[in-house]
C-alpha cells in the first residue's frame, strides 16, 4: 500500500531530495570547467585527466545495476540512506588525496557510490502519495537531474575554481547527510520497503523486462535521449568556437536553455490526464522538431540557433518525466528498482556516447550532424507512440 506523509513533511522531503538530486548528479559536470587545475593539483598527465572522467562515469552508470535491485530486497530508505553516507564518506575522502592514482581511484567509486541516489530515489518518490504526489516527485526529481548538467558545471567553474577540488566537497556533503538523516526520519511505506528474496533472485526478472514490448518503448528512446543531448551540445561549442564573431560563452548558451529544463514540471499537471507514454512519446517529438530547427539554423543567425535550442532541451525535459513515470507504473512493484536502474544504465550509457557521436559526426559538419541526430529522436519517437499499453495514471 503507498504511504500518504503529512503534505509539509512531504514537501520539505521532496525539496530536499531535488536538491541532493542536483548535489549527487553536479558530481558528473564539477569537474569539467577546471580540468586545467585538477591537471596541476593531483599531477595529472592529459591521458589520465581524461580516464579520471570515465573512471566516475563507467563506475557511475554500472552503480545503477547494483543499487536499484539492491533497493528492490532490502527497501529503499536504508539504500537510499546508507548509500548518501558513503557518498559523503568518498567525498571527504577526496580532499586528503592529493596524487594522480589516488585521485582517479576515488573518484571511481565516488562515481559507483554516487549511482545508489538517482534510480532508488525516483522508485522511492513513484510509491509515496497519492498519484499526484507521485507525479510532482518524478517532475521535480527529473529537473533537478537535468539543471545539474548546468549547474554543476557553474559550481565547479565558480566553486571548485576557487576553493579546489576538495575543499568544494564540503557544502555537497552537507546536502547528502541532511537528506539522509530526512528520509530516514520519514514515515515508512510504500512498495520495495523490507521486501526480502534470495540476492541473486532480484536480477532474475530483467530478462522479462527487456521482452517486455512496452518497456523496450522506454529502453530505447532512452538510449538515444542523452545521446543526443549530449552530442548537440559538443557540436554546439563547436559551432560557438567557429563563429569568430561570437561573443556568446558556451556555459552562457547554456543557461539560454535553462527555462527548457523546468519541462518536467509542465508535465506533472498534465501526465495524469494524457498519460506516461503519450508524454514521452511528444516530448521526443518536440526533441526532434528543436533539433531540426538548430540544423536549419546555419543560415539564420545565432538568435535561431538558440531559440532552436530551448525547444531541443524542452523536448528532452519533458520525455524525462514520462519515460520514468512509465517504467514506474509498467514494471512489477517487486521489480521496479531493476526496471528504473535499468532505465537510468541506459540513459547515462547514452550520454557517455554522445561525445564519441558528436566526433565521428564532425567529418560530416554539424548540420549534417544535428539533422542526423533529429531524425534518430523522430523515429523513437514514433517507435515510443507505437505500444498498445496503457498510459500511467
Amino acid at each position: 500500500m503507498n504511504s500518504n506523509p503529512h503534505p509539509c513533511h512531504a514537501t520539505l522531503l521532496l525539496v530536499q531530495m531535488t536538491l541532493c538530486a542536483v548535489a549527487v548528479v553536479s558530481q558528473l559536470y564539477i569537474p569539467i570547467p577546471i580540468m586545467a587545475r585538477l591537471a596541476e593539483d593531483y599531477g595529472l598527465p592529459p591521458e589520465l585527466l581524461e580516464l579520471s572522467l570515465i573512471a566516475f562515469s563507467l563506475c557511475y552508470a554500472t552503480g545503477f545495476l547494483v543499487f536499484g535491485p539492491l533497493s528492490d530486497r532490502f527497501g529503499r530508505r536504508l539504500v537510499l540512506a546508507l548509500g548518501l553516507v558513503a557518498l559523503s564518506i568518498v567525498s571527504i575522502a577526496m580532499s586528503v588525496v592529493s596524487s594522480p592514482e589516488p585521485f582517479i581511484a576515488m573518484r571511481a567509486l565516488q562515481g559507483f557510490v554516487a549511482a545508489s541516489f538517482p534510480p532508488v530515489a525516483i522508485a522511492y518518490l513513484s510509491e509515496r502519495g497519492h498519484a499526484r504526489q507521485r507525479a510532482w516527485g518524478v517532475a521535480w526529481l527529473s529537473t533537478g537531474f537535468l539543471i545539474a548538467g548546468l549547474l554543476g558545471q557553474l559550481y565547479g567553474g565558480v566553486v571548485a575554481g576557487a576553493w579546489g577540488f576538495g575543499k568544494a566537497m564540503i557544502p555537497l556533503i552537507a546536502i547528502y547527510l541532511i537528506t539522509a538523516a530526512m528520509i530516514l526520519a520519514a514515515p515508512k511505506g510504500g512498495q520495495g520497503e523490507g521486501a526480502l528474496m534470495p540476492l541473486l533472485a532480484i536480477y532474475r526478472p530483467v530478462f522479462r523486462l527487456l521482452a517486455d514490448p512496452l518497456l523496450r518503448r522506454v529502453y530505447v528512446p532512452a538510449l538515444l535521449l542523452l545521446m543526443t543531448f549530449v552530442a548537440f551540445y559538443v557540436g554546439l561549442d563547436s559551432r560557438l568556437h567557429e563563429s569568430q564573431g561570437s561573443a556568446l560563452d558556451p556555459l552562457a548558451a547554456r543557461a539560454i536553455a535553462l527555462p527548457g529544463l523546468f519541462a518536467p514540471l509542465a508535465v506533472a499537471a498534465v501526465i495524469q490526464r494524457w498519460g506516461a507514454q503519450r508524454v514521452a512519446s511528444s516530448g521526443l517529438a518536440v526533441a526532434a522538431l528543436g533539433l531540426f530547427l538548430v540544423a536549419m539554423s546555419g543560415d539564420q543567425g545565432l538568435l535561431w540557433l538558440l531559440a532552436a535550442s530551448v525547444i531541443f532541451v524542452a523536448g528532452v525535459g519533458i520525455s524525462v518525466p514520462g519515460l520514468i513515470a512509465f517504467t514506474s507504473t509498467r514494471a512489477p512493484a517487486s521489480a521496479r528498482g531493476l526496471a528504473v536502474a535499468l532505465y537510468t544504465f541506459v540513459l547515462f550509457l547514452g550520454a557517455s556516447l554522445g561525445p564519441w557521436i558528436a566526433r565521428l559526426g564532425g567529418a560530416w559538419g554539424n548540420t549534417t550532424l544535428f539533422l542526423v541526430l533529429a531524425a534518430c529522436l523522430a523515429a523513437v519517437a514514433a517507435y515510443s507512440a507505437t505500444g498498445k499499453g496503457h498510459a500511467a495514471r
